[in-house]
């Protein structure tokens, strides 16, 4: 990425989503699509191109300008694979991204993140700060009544075997006088001009918030959607960085630096970012569920039609002049940043293991979890595949390494996979544990089988053989200390 030590200016963290597609902008990342069809699927066939063409932390944001979608061109933008690549998460962090190296740039973003984290493996917290509805961006147009009306803007069916039009990238807000708020991203079916489904899965926080009201006798909740987040606080809705009864916004102003902007909801007194795209609000019904999906999940597979879902009668709908709207195209994107949630799992096996590094999931092949150890004895690296995989829902493949290989670059991963790896005795099976709800190969839902795969070099004591042999890499940097420095100095330019 060129020019950027001219123009730090643009680099983040960012205080919206209109500040962060600048900057993307400013730094010729986004390509502009004029018109796409929808009703005629050209924007999904033409992101699952894109991802053949450049993979999925290559790619650039697209922006689809007009859109076809239910019958109407409408005009967006709608923008796609909004958070791919990975220097973007170093540009979200505060990070001048460095040359083409995606993998560089992950890890100072893991850096940063890393550093905003107390002694104790905390994450350091700043209130909201409320403004009055007048200086909220996200009030500058405001519907309710008769005048509420769903269809009127770019939501889309991204798969023909969906249920119906979706927001993919909503963080539905919650409020409760036990556990406090919640921010939290599930995806939402727009049922008509003013129903829209709100879909927790179980045991999700969202899902414990509704059922903790419903206990306490109450017949509805209200509740917030908002679209178009900051990076930041759309990544902490996402993902599980923050713990049943924290505060997501609370957290996103220790990232930011900054506490965020709230501002309070036309029809409930919700407090929401100010300064996002849009927010839709409603009430909740407690004792009414209706059927909603199926819909294209993160793994690539169609989502289950539910026959009992939440829903949300909207009751208020505000937005920016010219609303910016994101899909996340499910299963075929990376769909948020993921710094943050890497950051807090490497926090928690840090204090349980003295020798564990890090971590990796890749979203775009999920089901992963990549592992390193600075690894000291015999039955170490099984020891903590072992934690990892029962204690994080998405690592139904973990795969442990020595320290030397590079988690985060795919070819370093399966040449150590390859080499270092014999299957029969450095493999573990768990029978049942828990997993992700969208894995579409689980027998029961929420739980399944995992694998665990010590691909660290073995000891003679694990059957190893007595002395490893070196790489070919490590024998030319030791004989020949400034090769990469020379070849970089003299064909740079090349490469």
């Amino acid at each position: 990425m060129s020019g950027l030590t001219n123009n730090k200016k643009y680099i983040g963290p960012y205080a919206s989503l209109r500040e962060y597609l600048e900057a993307l902008e400013k730094f010729g990342r986004v390509l502009h699509i004029n018109d796409i069809n929808q009703d005629q699927y050209e924007a999904t066939g033409f992101i699952y191109r894109l991802m053949e063409k450049y993979s999925a932390v290559e790619a650039p944001v697209v922006s689809f300008d007009r859109i076809k979608t239910q019958g109407q061109w409408m005009q967006g933008p709608v923008l796609g694979n909004l958070y791919g690549r990975w220097e973007f998460e170093a540009l979200a962090m505060g990070i001048e991204p460095t040359g083409n190296h995606p993998q560089k740039n992950y890890k100072l973003a893991l850096s940063r993140v890393e550093s905003l984290a107390s002694e104790k493996g905390t994450w350091k917290t700043m209130k909201p700060i409320a403004i009055a509805g007048s200086q909220a961006p996200c009030k500058e147009i405001k519907y309710q009544g008769k005048d509420i009306d769903l269809l009127n803007f770019p939501f889309i069916k991204t798969n023909p075997a969906d249920g119906g039009c979706y927001i993919n990238t909503g963080n539905v807000i919650l409020e409760d006088e036990k556990y406090g708020r919640n921010v939290g991203t599930y995806r939402c079916q727009v049922k008509h001009s003013s129903k829209i489904s709100i879909n927790p899965e179980k045991n999700q926080d969202g899902w414990n918030f509704l059922m903790a009201m419903k206990e306490r006798g109450e017949k509805s909740a209200p509740a917030a959607i908002v679209l178009g987040s900051d990076p930041i606080v759309f990544a902490l809705s996402c993902s599980k960085v923050s713990a049943m009864g924290e505060d997501e916004l609370e957290i996103a102003g220790g990232f930011l630096g900054r506490p965020v902007e709230v501002v309070q909801c036309e029809t409930n007194d919700i407090l929401v970012p100010a300064n996002v795209e849009m927010v839709i609000e409603g009430v909740i019904p407690l004792d009414s569920m209706e059927p909603e999906g199926p819909f294209g999940e993160m793994y690539g597979y169609m989502g289950a039609e539910k026959s009992k879902n939440f829903f949300m009668d909207v009751t208020a709908i505000t937005h920016r002049e010219n609303p910016i709207f994101v899909n996340q195209f499910s299963g075929i994107t990376r769909g948020f940043l993921t710094s943050p949630i890497e950051t807090t799992a490497n926090l928690k096996f840090r204090q349980k293991f003295k020798n564990f590094i890090g971590l990796h999931y890749p979203l775009e092949t999920p089901g992963f979890c990549f592992v390193n150890i600075n690894k000291n004895k015999a039955g170490e690296a099984m020891e903590v595949g072992n934690a990892i995989s029962k204690s994080l829902k998405i690592a139904k493949i973990t795969v442990v390494f020595d320290q030397d290989v590079d988690i985060h670059n795919t070819k370093e991963v399966l040449h150590a996979l390859g080499s270092r790896w014999q299957p029969y005795d450095s493999t573990e099976i768990l029978k049942k544990a828990p997993g992700m709800g969208g894995d579409p190969s689980a027998r029961e839902h929420g739980f399944g089988s995992r694998i665990i795969i010590d691909a660290t070099r073995k000891t003679s004591t694990e059957g190893g053989p007595k002395e490893y042999a070196p790489m070919n890499r490590q024998c030319l940097e030791e004989g020949v200390p400034e090769i990469f420095e020379r070849i970089d100095k003299k064909f740079g330019h090349l490469l």
